[in-house]
């Protein structure tokens, strides 16, 4: 059985914080207490009670558990590296454009931050520095698998998305992937990627090259499955 750890509890909440740009005398005002009161919150000198954090958290855009609980579960320590060995990557896809009502390209900015015992990946938009689904990487000698969640401060939309890369048969610095998340009705998709470890121009031949092969849409026939081949170049 766990223990209530109320230091981590308070770095939680500082961290939330920060992060929604929120200063003390914010908080404090919004829980109708004193800053002095917050700020031993924040030491975890003094327990917050449940009509408080219920409170706070829905300021703050997050989850009551994400004030109690540590940033990341190591769960395979094996597998919790970098294998790019750079602080960022980039995702071309086949993109549903809303405002053109058209299909055409579009991209996506991974940060990499490697941590001792894990491996953070930041999901940005270009054009755009907030960072809009946070996830961790896993990898062996073959493939790359990123699971991202909402980032909460910023996204308040539930979000789930599970990105797969090829990195041992890349050709011309890109490597062959799949994205799977769901639209803005929460429809899932999935769709085949380009990625490369530098910013490289969004061809035609690419955009051509991310659709659905032939044997993509037979195995489909075939199986009741989509089945990307992300393999074979």
């Amino acid at each position: 059985m766990s223990s209530f750890d109320s230091k981590l509890f308070g770095q939680n909440l500082k961290k939330y914080r920060k992060l929604k740009g929120l200063s003390q005398d914010n908080i404090a005002m919004i829980l109708g207490k004193t800053k002095a009161t917050v700020s031993k919150y924040e030491s975890g000198n003094l327990l917050m009670d449940a009509e408080d954090i219920s409170k706070v958290c829905d300021e703050l855009g997050i989850y009551s558990s994400d004030l109690f609980e540590q940033e990341y579960k190591n769960i395979n320590k094996g597998n919790n590296r970098n294998p790019f060995k750079l602080k960022k990557l980039y995702c071309y896809f086949y993109a549903y454009d809303y405002k053109t009502k058209q299909y055409g390209k579009g991209k996506y900015i991974f940060d990499i931050v490697e941590r001792p015992d894990f491996v953070m990946v930041d999901f940005y938009i270009p054009n755009d520095s907030r960072i809009y689904l946070r996830g961790y990487m896993q990898s062996d000698n073959s493939v790359s698998f990123i699971a991202f969640e909402n980032y909460k401060p910023n996204n308040a939309r539930l979000e789930h998305v599970l990105v797969q890369i090829n990195i041992v048969n890349g050709v011309n610095d890109l490597m062959l992937g799949t994205l799977v998340g769901s639209n803005a009705q929460y429809i899932p998709s999935i769709r085949k990627c380009y990625f490369s470890q530098k910013d490289v121009k969004f061809t035609d031949e690419m955009l051509e090259n991310l659709k659905p092969s032939a044997s993509d849409i037979q195995l489909l026939r075939e199986s009741n499955a989509l089945y990307l081949d992300i393999f074979t170049n």
